[in-house]
């Protein structure tokens, strides 16, 4: 069921969401009950169908069910994370391994079924306010990936919080005019090439001395 482009954003409030789930009554309970004064809920019962109309329309946000027949969530996350689209993922089980594993594709939430129109709601808001925090929709996928483990290796490091460990690689970013992700690429192939080598150095001093050049990148 395609995304209903007829309905006019007002002040970007209304956002585009897309509800993928092999549950008919979560289907129809969420379609129903998430309030359509904020969202266009377009839905879907196959990982394939959700993969198709993304390919075919950027959704703003998409809630995604872990376990489905076919394609799996994670396979139709790998494509969301690729697609830059964010989204949170649906589960019948709280099992820490599965919100670990979604965490690493993307996921910006993990919500325990049976779940409440109103419970998404306050999911998706809180999910955009984390990704606020962070500057951008874009940026928010991107910390889930390599650059979430280069901030995790700058945080560790330097003793800081993820926000100011961000902000720090941003920083060395911006003067320098390079791509987080090229900078976190260097980063973690730094801590790597340490590891291999036994170097007598720890890669944290290597690390703090990456981020004090002024030569490096």
């Amino acid at each position: 069921m395609p995304a209903d482009h007829s309905k006019k954003r007002v002040s970007d409030r209304l956002l585009d969401i897309l509800i993928v789930d092999d549950d008919p009554m979560i289907r129809l309970l969420l379609q129903g009950g998430i309030n359509a004064d904020r969202f266009s809920v377009s839905v879907t019962d196959s990982g394939s169908d959700a993969i198709a109309m993304c390919d075919a329309n950027p959704f703003d946000f998409v809630i995604l069910d872990y376990r489905m027949p076919g394609k799996s969530g994670l396979d139709v996350a790998s494509t969301l994370h690729r697609q830059k689209i964010p989204f949170l993922m649906l589960s019948a089980f709280s099992d820490e391994t599965i919100v670990q594993r979604a965490a690493r594709f993307g996921a910006l939430g993990y919500l325990v079924k049976p779940v409440t129109p109103k419970q998404v709601e306050l999911a998706i808001d809180t999910a955009l306010a984390r990704a606020g925090e962070i500057g951008n929709l874009v940026r928010a996928v991107e910390v889930s990936g390599i650059v979430g483990i280069a901030v995790g290796l700058v945080m560790v490091s330097f003793g800081i919080s993820r926000m100011r460990a961000l902000e720090k690689l941003r920083s060395f970013c911006r003067p320098r005019n390079r791509t987080l992700k090229e900078v976190s690429l260097e980063i973690t192939n730094l801590f790597e090439l340490h590891l291999d080598t036994g170097s007598q150095k720890s890669p944290c001093d290597a690390l703090e001395e990456y981020l004090k050049s002024t030569d490096k990148i």
